[in-house]
C-alpha cells in the first residue's frame, strides 16, 4: 500500500485540539436535595483503566478515531500492482545495438534485463508475454502463465546488431499476444523513449563514443581490378576525441591514419586497394560503445550472366553492367539465355528483357512520330528501380512518341509519354528505356549505372542486391557469422540520443513513469469516519433521552 498524499497525516496534531475541547466542555451542575434516602447505597468499589477509558474518556477516543480515519483517506492510500499481484503484463526489452554500450562494468542491456526480472518479481503477474524490440522486434516469450520458463528465456536473451524497432511493428507484436486493454500493464526498457503511450523504463547516461559509421569497397569501373575502399568515421560525445583509424584488404594493412575530432565532427578517408574481396575498418579509441569500432565489408562475386544482345553495341552500358556482373553474350537464338537485351531494335520478348529505345509489340508499340521532351517527373518514386535515379539525368532533345499496353507501368514521365516503364507476368518481365543513348547525355551521368543495376536486379531476383555487410566477429567462410547487421543505422552509434520528455520526465539514470495499475481506498476512510462520528450523536442524543425520562419521573 502506498499513500498519493503523505502530508495529510500532519493534521492528526488535530487531535490535540480535540483532546483540548473535551475536557473543557461543560459539566453537570450539583444540585441540593432534601435527602438521597430514595437511592440505594452503592459501595465505592475499585475500577479498571479500561473502564475508567470506557466510563470517562470513550467518546473523545472516538473523536480521535473518526479524525484518523479522515486523515487516512486524504493521504490517498492505494493498493498497488506490486501489492495485488496478478494480471497480464507485456515486457518490452530494447534489443538493439546501442544497448550494448557499457555503462561501467554492465552493457545498458544487462541493466535493462536486471530491471525486466525486478518488475517480474514485484508484480507477480498471472500471464506475461517479453517482447525484444529490434529492426525486426522478436518474441521472445509468447503470452504464458510459467514464469519460471519465462525468467530463464530472459536470463538468456542477448543484444543484437540491428538498429531501433519501429513503435508500431513492437506494437502490432504486442498485439499478436492479446488485445491492448486485456493487459494489466505495458513496459517497456530500453535507452531511449519509444513513441508510445506506455510505461517507460530509460537506462542510460552520457557516455563519449567515436564510431565508424560506413565502410564500403567498389571496384573501380576501369578494370584495373582494383578497389575504392571510404569510411566515415563520427565523434557522436561532447568532447574531442582522438584515434587511429587503420584499414584491411584481408590481412594487408592498406591504411593508417590519425584523427582528432571535435564534438559532433565527421571525417571521409578513401583508400585504393588490389582486387581484394574482404575489408576490415578499425579505429583505435578509449570509448564506451566498442562495437563500432571495428565494421567489416565484403565485394561480393559478381554473378555470371548469359545474354542475348540483340541490336547494336553500346560501351557505357556494357561498362555500366560488367560493375556488378559477368556477362557473357550471345546472339545465338538456339541458347537459353538469362537475360536480353535489346538497343534500337524490336523483338518480341520472353523471359527477362531490358528493352532499351526498341519495341516489343503488342505491348510497346511506336506509330513513327516524334515529340518534344517536356518536363520529366518521378511517377512511383518507391519503386525499386528509380531508387537514388535523379529524373533531370534522363532528359533529352527529342523523344519518339511510344504507347504501351495495359498493365505495363510507367515510372517515369514526360507528360503523357513514358520515359521509364515496367511489366511483369507469368513468363515475362520487361523494363523500358525510352532514351536513344547515342544521343543523350544520361550515360555521362551517375543515374545510368545506378539505373542498369536496379533493372537488372528487379529483372533477375534470384541474383540478389549486392550490398556491405557489417559483421560483430571475423567473416566465416564463405558466409557471414549468425549475428549481422546490413549497413547498420548510425544512430545506434549515437548512444547520447535525446530522451522523450513528454513520456519520460524525471532526468535520472533509470527513469520511469509511475504504473497506474492500482485500486484507491479513500472511501473506506471516510465510512469508517462518519460511522464513528454518527455512533456518538447517537449516544449524546441517548443521554439527553435518559435525563429527560428521568426528570418526568420524578415530578
Amino acid at each position: 500500500m502506498i499513500f498519493l498524499s503523505a502530508w495529510a497525516f500532519g493534521l492528526l496534531s488535530l487531535a490535540g485540539i480535540i483532546a483540548l475541547l473535551y475536557f473543557l466542555r461543560r459539566r453537570e451542575e450539583r444540585v441540593v436535595v432534601s435527602a438521597i434516602w430514595l437511592w440505594e447505597e452503592e459501595l465505592e468499589r475499585p475500577r479498571s483503566a479500561l473502564t475508567f477509558l470506557w466510563t470517562k474518556i470513550w467518546l473523545l477516543l472516538v473523536q480521535v478515531a473518526a479524525l484518523a480515519a479522515l486523515v487516512f483517506s486524504l493521504a490517498h492510500p492505494t493498493l498497488t500492482q506490486e501489492f495485488l499481484g496478478g494480471g497480464t503484463l507485456a515486457l518490452i526489452l530494447d534489443g538493439s545495438a546501442s544497448m550494448q554500450t557499457l555503462e561501467g562494468e554492465r552493457t545498458r542491456y544487462d541493466l535493462a534485463r536486471a530491471r525486466a526480472i525486478e518488475l517480474i518479481e514485484k508484480r507477480r503477474p498471472a500471464r506475461l508475454t517479453i517482447i525484444q524490440a529490434q529492426q525486426n522486434p522478436k518474441l521472445l516469450v509468447p503470452l504464458t502463465e510459467d514464469k519460471a520458463q519465462a525468467l530463464a528465456v530472459l536470463r538468456a536473451s542477448q543484444p543484437t546488431l540491428q538498429s531501433d524497432a519501429s513503435p508500431l511493428d513492437v506494437l502490432e507484436l504486442v498485439r499478436s499476444q492479446g488485445e491492448l486493454d486485456q493487459f494489466t500493464e505495458v513496459i517497456y526498457i530500453g535507452d531511449h523513449a519509444l513513441e508510445l503511450p506506455i510505461t517507460q523504463v530509460i537506462v542510460s547516461e552520457p557516455k563519449k563514443n567515436l564510431a565508424i559509421t560506413g565502410l564500403a569497397a567498389r571496384p573501380l569501373p576501369d578494370g584495373s581490378f582494383r578497389v575504392v575502399v571510404w569510411a566515415r568515421v563520427e565523434n557522436f560525445s561532447s568532447e574531442a576525441l582522438e584515434g587511429t583509424l587503420y584499414l584491411f584488404a584481408e590481412e594487408v594493412e592498406i591504411l593508417q591514419e590519425r584523427l582528432y575530432l571535435g564534438p559532433g565532427e565527421r571525417r571521409m578517408i578513401e583508400a585504393i586497394a588490389p582486387g581484394y574481396t574482404r575489408f576490415r575498418a578499425m579505429v583505435d579509441v578509449a570509448d564506451d560503445f566498442v562495437f563500432d569500432n571495428i565494421r567489416y565489408s565484403v565485394v561480393p562475386r559478381r554473378p555470371k550472366l548469359k545474354v542475348r544482345w540483340l541490336g547494336e553495341r553500346n560501351f557505357f552500358l556494357l561498362r555500366a553492367l560488367n560493375t556488378f556482373a559477368e556477362p557473357s553474350l550471345h546472339t545465338d537464338e538456339t541458347e537459353r539465355y538469362d537475360l536480353i537485351i535489346a538497343i534500337n531494335s524490336a523483338i518480341r520478348p520472353l523471359g527477362a528483357a531490358l528493352l532499351v529505345n526498341s519495341v516489343a509489340e503488342p505491348w510497346v508499340m511506336r506509330p513513327g512520330t516524334i515529340g518534344e521532351l517536356g518536363s520529366l517527373q518521378i511517377l512511383t518514386p518507391t519503386h525499386p528501380i528509380v531508387q537514388n535515379v535523379q529524373a533531370e539525368h534522363l532528359r533529352s532533345a527529342t523523344i519518339p512518341v511510344t504507347q504501351l499496353a495495359s498493365g505495363v507501368q510507367t515510372l517515369i514521365a514526360s507528360g503523357d509519354q513514358p520515359i521509364v516503364a515496367v511489366y511483369r507476368s507469368e513468363g515475362l518481365s520487361f523494363v523500358y528505356l525510352g532514351v536513344d543513348l547515342k544521343n543523350s547525355p544520361l550515360v555521362l551521368t551517375p543515374s545510368f549505372p545506378i539505373l542498369v543495376r536496379n533493372s537488372i536486379y528487379w529483372l533477375l531476383p534470384d541474383l540478389g542486391l549486392s550490398s556491405e555487410r557489417f559483421v560483430s566477429d571475423e567473416f566465416a567462410t564463405p558466409g557471414f557469422t549468425d549475428q549481422i547487421a546490413i549497413n547498420l543505422d548510425p544512430t545506434e552509434s549515437e548512444i547520447n540520443r535525446a530522451h522523450s520528455h513528454k513520456l519520460v520526465a524525471q532526468p535520472s539514470l533509470t527513469k520511469e513513469i509511475p504504473s497506474q495499475m492500482h485500486i484507491p481506498l479513500w472511501y473506506l476512510g471516510v465510512w469508517v469516519a462518519f460511522g464513528l462520528l454518527f455512533v456518538e450523536l447517537l449516544w449524546y442524543y441517548r443521554s439527553l433521552w435518559r435525563r429527560g425520562w428521568w426528570s418526568d419521573d420524578t415530578v
